[in-house]
């Protein structure tokens, strides 16, 4: 059986190491590896790869090749659908078109993206309305797709997924019981009312120490401004980026994952800290709270008083801690990057038949005028 070939903007997982870089390597990976006549062969696309591009480990030899363009409004010689997974792009005109929509953050506020708004959100758009299918990795992040003009029937829920490697500890780590925040310092963040909820804990002695694993993004000054001022800046650990092997152990030793984002698409350190059997605290009503389910201790984002209440909580009780744990772990085997792949196998198959009913009828209106 010939594989179906699909050209896949490998981009992000290039030179991007946040969220939407793990997401667009792990889902290439686990593509690839799909069995034999039922998985794709990709045609990666980048525009340059550069020293420090690598692809990323595990591809499966013999179901890629490297594509190179600098303006693909063509795809790849043989395509049969193109998958664009990041925001900004050309468009691809001779083929079905994919894209995955990870947020619409910059939609609810012009502050939570780092550059033009205005003109990301006229592009987005754009691309929405010339995709045959977009992709969301939450039953929330569905509602920012509607906001960009996506239609119900063009939208498809595909959840990413986390990897067999964050996983609980074998034993409980020396170094073990700090608060762990994992993300970029940008406004939708939070950061900023978050430590502010942490000092007013630390002012009770009712929270222990703040780990914050963070790449500078934009608009941060004023949160590190507060930060260096702090009385409690010694029990802040920043850093702004970990060697996986050193993520792991950052999930493994948190005695709770605080996350209180103004708005997520999905929340995918989240799911990293529930694999690694790590209890949540995550805003209500936001798709890190729909990920999270019943193991998540919610409060309201902009409410720093909630959010310190929150945190007071998951530290004090205990019985509760361990039980929401457990809850998030079960909940965390719910997703996987095979699964990923293959929902998002069958979006390839629905775009090619969709772009075809829409060739058939552009076809037919022609004849009839």
């Amino acid at each position: 059986m010939t594989s179906l070939r699909v050209g896949y903007d490998v981009r992000p997982a290039l030179f991007n190491y946040a969220g939407i870089g793990r997401y667009v390597r792990e889902l290439a990976v686990a593509l690839s590896q799909q069995p034999e006549g039922e998985g794709p062969h990709l045609e990666l696309f980048s525009n340059a790869w550069r020293p420090g591009g690598s692809l990323p480990p595990g591809m499966a030899e013999g179901r890629y090749s490297r594509r190179r363009s600098l303006m693909p409004f063509l795809a790849p010689s043989g395509a049969q659908v193109f998958h664009w997974t990041d925001y900004d792009y050309p468009k691809v005109r001779n083929v079905p078109a994919v894209m995955t929509l990870h947020d619409a953050s910059f939609v609810m506020d012009p502050k939570f993206h780092g550059w033009d708004s205005a003109r990301l959100l006229g592009r987005v758009r754009s691309a929405v309305n010339h995709a045959d299918i977009v992709i969301v990795p939450s039953e929330p992040a569905r509602h920012d797709a509607e906001l960009l003009g996506a239609h119900d029937e063009q939208i498809v829920v595909v959840p990413h997924g986390v990897a067999p490697f964050f996983r609980p500890p074998e034993q409980p780590l020396a170094d073990s019981g700090y608060l762990l925040t994992v993300g970029t310092l940008e406004p939708r963040k939070n950061f900023l009312r978050l430590l502010l909820a942490l000092e007013q804990a630390w002012a009770r002695d009712a929270a222990p120490d703040w780990m914050l694993v963070a790449r500078r993004g934009w608009d941060y000054e004023e949160f590190l401004v507060r930060l260096d001022s702090s009385r409690f800046r010694h029990r802040v650990r920043w850093v702004e980026s970990l060697p996986d092997a050193e993520l792991l152990r950052a999930y493994q030793g948190a005695l709770a994952f605080v996350f209180p984002s103004m708005h997520e698409g999905f929340g995918l350190a989240v799911l990293e800290a529930m694999a690694c059997g790590v209890a949540p605290v995550v805003s209500v009503k936001t798709a890190a709270a729909w990920l999270a389910g019943q193991s998540a201790m919610l409060v309201e984002p902009r409410d720093v008083d909630s959010i310190c209440e929150g945190i007071e909580r998951i530290v004090s009780s205990t019985p509760w801690r361990r039980q929401a744990a457990a809850v998030a772990l079960q909940r965390a085997r719910e997703f996987s990057w095979q699964r990923c792949a293959k929902e998002t196998m069958a979006v390839y198959h629905a775009a090619i038949k969709s772009y075809a009913r829409h060739a058939e009828r552009m076809s037919a209106g022609s004849l009839a005028g």
